[in-house]
């Protein structure tokens, strides 16, 4: 390795407890670290991550997103994992649901299941944000969007968070993943017919574009797995960085009230901050030179955008949460590009509803000591104590 390399594991217990050390020990040591306990190169600061993104056709996705090999064999072939023309294909057919248009239709939708979910908190005046106020919301429109049959609405979290154990190495969480994610398969592949899926859904909208002889029958249990795995824990894990840091700064709070307006920037600084994927992985297609260092083809490199969000030189006192940021929507939480996150606009749409609907209702609140969700990918709470004041 030509440049600075680093020892830490990532993906250790200690290290997912408490990452941001690390992460800023590595933007210290340059945009580009080789990391010796996992092989793989990291790029580090915002500028390289982002850049790096940007390029797909030298860093490309088809090779797999994982931060081994194992989970880049058995990711290949869905969105996250491929390269046009296959990229394309799959990103056309599930791209129209989750247009800014489409998704905007759901807001009176969404909004109103907000506040019944925060009216429900409200009546116990403490409850626990993840179980209580996070996971519902997502769970009862995104479950019912996808329109699975009960067996995969009844476990579409589980299998999300199974997919994201195996984003990263196979440890303990990763290769505990592995059945789950064999149950999905088979689920998608011996249960998920027309007659199955809820008429009107995505998934049902797939299965019709294949009936039609729109797109290969080939792609459509790929195309239904991108429906589910990155469409809960994500925004469970950004409602749940929101609540911590909000209520934390009791000052945040009244300023939401005071200015609903700040809802939507809000929303990105607590992804910003929280960054609820920590990286996904991108290969050399050829050799490379990234800021002064040669890169060999087929070099596994970890865009860490955890790292490239708290960069200081992009976002200062990024260590710091501010829902008046000026740049909080520069965040690369969704990525960028052609893999820019798909369902970023539903996100966007379900978090600022919810940060509506508690600033509101709730006066203030207090929040306990989290407890860390152990997922070699996700970054979020297991639980969060809340009290609500006044």
């Amino acid at each position: 390795m030509d440049g600075p390399s680093d020892p830490v594991n990532l993906y250790d217990d200690a290290v997912i407890r408490d990452p941001w050390p690390h992460y800023a020990r590595l933007r210290d040591l340059g945009p580009v670290v080789w990391m010796e306990a996992l092989g793989n190169y990291a790029f580090t600061q915002y500028d390289t991550v982002r850049n790096g993104l940007r390029d797909h056709e030298t860093h490309i996705s088809s090779l797999g997103a994982a931060a081994d090999d194992f989970g880049c064999t058995h990711q290949r072939g869905n969105t996250v994992a491929s390269d046009a023309p296959r990229h394309t294909t799959l990103r056309d057919t599930i791209s129209p649901p989750l247009l800014r248009d489409s998704v905007e239709t759901l807001r009176p939708q969404i909004q109103s299941i907000a506040d019944d979910i925060v009216a429900n908190c409200m009546k116990k005046g403490s409850f626990e944000a993840i179980a209580d106020l996070a996971q519902p919301l997502p769970l009862m429109l995104v479950r019912d969007l996808v329109g699975l049959p009960d067996f995969g609405r009844e476990n579409m979290l589980k299998w999300a968070s199974a997919a994201f154990d195996m984003q990263g190495i196979q440890n303990a969480r990763g290769q505990a993943a592995r059945p789950v994610i064999a149950e999905m398969k088979e689920f998608i592949t011996r249960d998920v017919t027309p007659d199955t899926l809820k008429p009107g859904s995505w998934s049902h909208r797939i299965t019709e574009l294949a009936a039609r002889g729109e797109i290969d029958p080939e792609i459509v249990p790929f195309a239904i797995r991108d429906y589910i795995n990155p469409s809960l824990d994500t925004t469970i894990s950004a409602i749940g960085h929101f609540i911590f840091h909000a209520g934390s700064n009791p000052d945040t709070w009244q300023k939401l009230k005071d200015d609903p307006s700040l809802a939507l920037n809000a929303a990105h600084e607590a992804i910003r901050i929280g960054t609820p994927i920590r990286s996904f992985s991108r290969h050399t297609s050829k050799p490379v030179e990234i800021a002064g260092h040669q890169l060999p083809k087929g070099a596994r490199v970890m865009m860490l955008y955890s790292s490239a969000n708290r960069d200081e030189t992009i976002f200062p006192q990024a260590d710091e949460f501010d829902i008046e940021r000026r740049n909080a929507r520069r965040h690369l939480a969704f990525g960028a590009g052609v893999h820019m996150c798909a369902g970023m606009h539903l996100a966007l749409l379900e978090i600022e509803c919810l940060i509506l609907a508690m600033t509101q209702q709730m006066p203030a609140v207090t929040v306990g000591t989290p407890t860390i969700a152990m997922n070699n990918s996700i970054c979020a709470f297991a639980e969060l104590p809340v009290h609500i004041q006044g």
